[in-house]
Protein backbone atom coordinates (compact mmCIF):
# COMPACT_ATOMS: atom_id res chain seq x y z
CA UNK A 1 0.00 0.00 0.00
CA UNK A 2 1.13 3.53 -0.82
CA UNK A 3 -0.43 6.63 0.73
CA UNK A 4 -0.04 10.38 0.36
CA UNK A 5 0.00 12.26 3.67
CA UNK A 6 -0.22 16.06 3.50
CA UNK A 7 -0.06 18.54 6.35
CA UNK A 8 -1.43 21.88 5.06
CA UNK A 9 -0.41 23.91 8.10
CA UNK A 10 1.14 27.03 6.49
CA UNK A 11 3.73 27.17 9.28
CA UNK A 12 4.73 23.54 8.83
CA UNK A 13 3.93 22.34 5.33
CA UNK A 14 4.72 18.64 4.99
CA UNK A 15 4.28 16.06 2.26
CA UNK A 16 5.02 12.41 3.03
CA UNK A 17 4.72 9.23 1.01
CA UNK A 18 3.81 6.30 3.23
CA UNK A 19 4.69 2.81 2.06
CA UNK A 20 3.35 -0.30 3.79
CA UNK A 21 5.85 -3.12 3.29
CA UNK A 22 5.03 -6.80 3.45
CA UNK A 23 7.82 -9.12 4.49
CA UNK A 24 11.35 -8.07 5.40
CA UNK A 25 11.58 -4.23 5.43
CA UNK A 26 15.35 -4.33 5.07
CA UNK A 27 14.89 -5.41 1.44
CA UNK A 28 13.05 -2.17 0.75
CA UNK A 29 15.76 -0.12 2.46
CA UNK A 30 18.46 -1.87 0.40
CA UNK A 31 16.49 -1.14 -2.79
CA UNK A 32 16.04 2.51 -1.74
CA UNK A 33 19.76 2.98 -1.13
CA UNK A 34 20.64 1.34 -4.45
CA UNK A 35 18.05 3.00 -6.68
CA UNK A 36 17.52 6.36 -4.95
CA UNK A 37 20.59 7.15 -2.85
CA UNK A 38 19.46 10.77 -2.38
CA UNK A 39 16.31 9.55 -0.59
CA UNK A 40 16.07 8.19 2.91
CA UNK A 41 13.55 6.55 5.20
CA UNK A 42 12.31 8.71 8.08
CA UNK A 43 13.13 6.65 11.14
CA UNK A 44 10.97 6.83 14.28
CA UNK A 45 8.24 8.67 12.40
CA UNK A 46 5.16 6.43 12.56
CA UNK A 47 1.94 6.31 10.58
CA UNK A 48 -0.36 6.94 13.52
CA UNK A 49 1.48 10.22 14.19
CA UNK A 50 1.39 11.36 10.56
CA UNK A 51 -2.31 10.66 10.07
CA UNK A 52 -3.21 12.71 13.16
CA UNK A 53 -1.91 15.88 11.50
CA UNK A 54 -2.69 15.59 7.82
CA UNK A 55 -4.96 14.58 4.98
CA UNK A 56 -4.45 11.01 3.82
CA UNK A 57 -5.10 9.44 0.42
CA UNK A 58 -4.50 5.75 -0.25
CA UNK A 59 -3.33 5.06 -3.82
CA UNK A 60 -4.91 1.92 -5.19
CA UNK A 61 -3.28 2.14 -8.62
CA UNK A 62 -0.95 4.37 -10.68
CA UNK A 63 -3.87 6.28 -12.20
CA UNK A 64 -4.66 7.80 -8.82
CA UNK A 65 -1.25 9.52 -8.76
CA UNK A 66 -2.27 11.83 -11.61
CA UNK A 67 -5.66 12.32 -10.01
CA UNK A 68 -4.31 13.75 -6.76
CA UNK A 69 -0.91 15.20 -7.70
CA UNK A 70 -2.03 18.19 -9.75
CA UNK A 71 -0.82 21.82 -9.95
CA UNK A 72 -4.24 23.02 -8.75
CA UNK A 73 -5.54 22.81 -5.21
CA UNK A 74 -7.49 19.63 -4.45
CA UNK A 75 -7.78 17.02 -1.74
CA UNK A 76 -5.39 16.36 -0.03
CA UNK A 77 -3.73 19.70 -0.93
CA UNK A 78 -5.43 22.92 0.19
CA UNK A 79 -2.96 25.07 -1.73
CA UNK A 80 -1.99 24.91 -5.42
CA UNK A 81 1.59 24.55 -6.56
CA UNK A 82 3.60 27.75 -6.34
CA UNK A 83 3.89 28.24 -10.11
CA UNK A 84 0.12 27.79 -10.59
CA UNK A 85 -0.64 30.15 -7.69
CA UNK A 86 1.68 32.88 -8.97
CA UNK A 87 0.33 32.56 -12.50
CA UNK A 88 -3.22 33.02 -11.23
CA UNK A 89 -2.23 35.76 -8.76
CA UNK A 90 0.87 37.57 -10.12
CA UNK A 91 0.47 40.29 -7.48
CA UNK A 92 1.69 37.79 -4.89
CA UNK A 93 4.93 36.85 -6.61
CA UNK A 94 7.91 37.41 -4.29
CA UNK A 95 9.87 40.60 -4.80
CA UNK A 96 13.12 39.97 -6.63
CA UNK A 97 16.14 42.17 -7.15
CA UNK A 98 16.43 43.56 -10.66
CA UNK A 99 19.44 42.67 -12.75
CA UNK A 100 22.03 45.43 -12.65
CA UNK A 101 22.08 47.67 -15.72
CA UNK A 102 24.91 49.98 -14.65
CA UNK A 103 28.47 48.91 -13.88
CA UNK A 104 29.95 51.37 -11.38
CA UNK A 105 33.73 51.48 -11.75
CA UNK A 106 35.80 53.40 -9.21
CA UNK A 107 38.79 53.44 -6.93
CA UNK A 108 38.06 51.99 -3.50
CA UNK A 109 39.68 55.09 -2.01
CA UNK A 110 36.78 57.17 -3.35
CA UNK A 111 34.01 55.03 -1.86
CA UNK A 112 33.08 57.22 1.09
CA UNK A 113 33.39 60.57 -0.67
CA UNK A 114 31.75 59.80 -4.01
CA UNK A 115 30.78 56.21 -4.71
CA UNK A 116 28.45 55.36 -1.82
CA UNK A 117 26.50 58.66 -2.04
CA UNK A 118 26.21 58.10 -5.80
CA UNK A 119 25.09 54.50 -5.34
CA UNK A 120 22.47 55.47 -2.74
CA UNK A 121 21.08 58.17 -4.99
CA UNK A 122 20.77 55.81 -7.96
CA UNK A 123 19.04 53.22 -5.76
CA UNK A 124 16.52 55.86 -4.72
CA UNK A 125 15.99 56.57 -8.42
CA UNK A 126 15.18 52.86 -9.04
CA UNK A 127 18.29 52.40 -11.17
CA UNK A 128 19.84 48.93 -10.59
CA UNK A 129 23.60 49.26 -10.16
CA UNK A 130 26.43 46.73 -9.86
CA UNK A 131 28.80 47.75 -7.06
CA UNK A 132 31.53 45.37 -5.95
CA UNK A 133 30.93 45.93 -2.22
CA UNK A 134 27.45 44.38 -2.50
CA UNK A 135 28.06 41.82 -5.24
CA UNK A 136 31.31 40.04 -4.38
CA UNK A 137 31.35 37.82 -1.31
CA UNK A 138 34.32 36.44 0.59
CA UNK A 139 35.94 33.53 -1.22
CA UNK A 140 34.57 34.49 -4.64
CA UNK A 141 36.81 35.11 -7.64
CA UNK A 142 36.97 38.89 -8.06
CA UNK A 143 38.10 38.76 -11.69
CA UNK A 144 35.28 36.42 -12.72
CA UNK A 145 32.62 38.42 -10.85
CA UNK A 146 33.77 41.68 -12.44
CA UNK A 147 33.89 40.08 -15.89
CA UNK A 148 30.34 38.74 -15.47
CA UNK A 149 29.12 42.17 -14.40
CA UNK A 150 30.75 43.91 -17.37
CA UNK A 151 29.15 41.37 -19.69
CA UNK A 152 25.72 41.84 -18.07
CA UNK A 153 25.53 45.62 -17.72
CA UNK A 154 24.43 47.96 -20.50
CA UNK A 155 26.06 51.10 -19.15
CA UNK A 156 29.51 51.66 -17.67
CA UNK A 157 29.74 54.57 -15.23
CA UNK A 158 33.35 55.47 -14.45
CA UNK A 159 34.16 57.70 -11.47
CA UNK A 160 37.26 59.60 -12.58
CA UNK A 161 39.54 60.81 -9.81
CA UNK A 162 43.28 60.97 -9.21
CA UNK A 163 42.87 57.71 -7.29
CA UNK A 164 41.21 56.11 -10.33
CA UNK A 165 44.31 56.74 -12.44
CA UNK A 166 46.81 55.91 -9.71
CA UNK A 167 48.78 52.87 -10.99
CA UNK A 168 48.58 51.31 -7.54
CA UNK A 169 44.77 51.11 -7.84
CA UNK A 170 45.10 48.52 -10.60
CA UNK A 171 41.49 47.56 -11.24
CA UNK A 172 39.70 50.71 -12.48
CA UNK A 173 41.65 51.31 -15.71
CA UNK A 174 41.61 47.57 -16.45
CA UNK A 175 37.81 47.58 -16.00
CA UNK A 176 37.50 50.44 -18.46
CA UNK A 177 39.66 48.65 -21.04
CA UNK A 178 37.47 45.55 -20.77
CA UNK A 179 34.23 47.53 -20.94
CA UNK A 180 35.55 49.61 -23.84
CA UNK A 181 36.31 46.45 -25.83
CA UNK A 182 32.85 45.09 -25.08
CA UNK A 183 31.33 48.44 -26.00
CA UNK A 184 32.87 48.29 -29.47
CA UNK A 185 31.34 44.84 -30.07
CA UNK A 186 27.93 45.26 -28.46
CA UNK A 187 27.14 48.99 -28.64
CA UNK A 188 27.20 49.50 -24.90
CA UNK A 189 27.30 53.01 -23.45
CA UNK A 190 30.06 54.62 -21.41
CA UNK A 191 29.50 57.54 -19.02
CA UNK A 192 32.31 59.51 -17.39
CA UNK A 193 31.88 61.22 -14.05
CA UNK A 194 34.66 63.68 -13.31
CA UNK A 195 35.01 63.80 -9.55
CA UNK A 196 38.19 65.86 -9.39
CA UNK A 197 40.81 65.03 -12.02
CA UNK A 198 42.54 67.28 -14.52
CA UNK A 199 41.75 66.67 -18.19
CA UNK A 200 45.44 66.06 -18.95
CA UNK A 201 45.52 63.22 -16.41
CA UNK A 202 42.65 61.34 -18.02
CA UNK A 203 43.49 58.16 -19.95
CA UNK A 204 43.84 58.80 -23.70
CA UNK A 205 40.90 56.51 -24.56
CA UNK A 206 38.64 58.47 -22.20
CA UNK A 207 39.47 62.01 -23.29
CA UNK A 208 37.13 62.13 -26.33
CA UNK A 209 34.08 61.53 -24.11
CA UNK A 210 32.04 64.36 -22.69
CA UNK A 211 31.90 63.89 -18.95
CA UNK A 212 29.51 64.86 -16.16
CA UNK A 213 30.85 66.96 -13.32
CA UNK A 214 30.43 65.54 -9.84
CA UNK A 215 30.53 69.04 -8.36
CA UNK A 216 30.34 67.79 -4.76
CA UNK A 217 27.15 65.87 -5.49
CA UNK A 218 25.32 68.62 -7.35
CA UNK A 219 25.48 66.56 -10.55
CA UNK A 220 23.55 63.56 -9.18
CA UNK A 221 20.29 64.33 -10.97
CA UNK A 222 22.09 64.78 -14.28
CA UNK A 223 23.86 61.45 -13.80
CA UNK A 224 20.54 59.64 -13.34
CA UNK A 225 19.10 61.28 -16.48
CA UNK A 226 22.17 60.35 -18.50
CA UNK A 227 22.00 56.72 -17.33
CA UNK A 228 18.35 56.44 -18.34
CA UNK A 229 19.04 57.90 -21.77
CA UNK A 230 22.01 55.59 -22.28
CA UNK A 231 20.19 52.45 -21.11
CA UNK A 232 17.12 53.22 -23.25
CA UNK A 233 19.37 53.82 -26.26
CA UNK A 234 20.99 50.43 -25.70
CA UNK A 235 17.63 48.65 -25.47
CA UNK A 236 16.24 50.48 -28.52
CA UNK A 237 19.09 49.05 -30.59
CA UNK A 238 18.01 45.52 -29.63
CA UNK A 239 21.36 44.69 -28.01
Amino acid sequence: MVALIVNNNIYKLEFHIGVAIEGDPTRFEAWLRAEHPQKMRRHNLFLHELTRHGNVVTLLDSGMVDMFLTPEANFPFIFPERAAFEEAHPQFKPARSEAARVFLSHSSRDKERVVLPLYSFLQNEDIPVWLDSFEIDYGENIYLKVSEAIDQCEVGLFVLTNNFFDPSSGWPVAEFSTFFGDMMKRKKKVLMLNAGVEHASIHALMRPYKYIDWDDGKGLAEIAKAIRRAADHYLDRGA
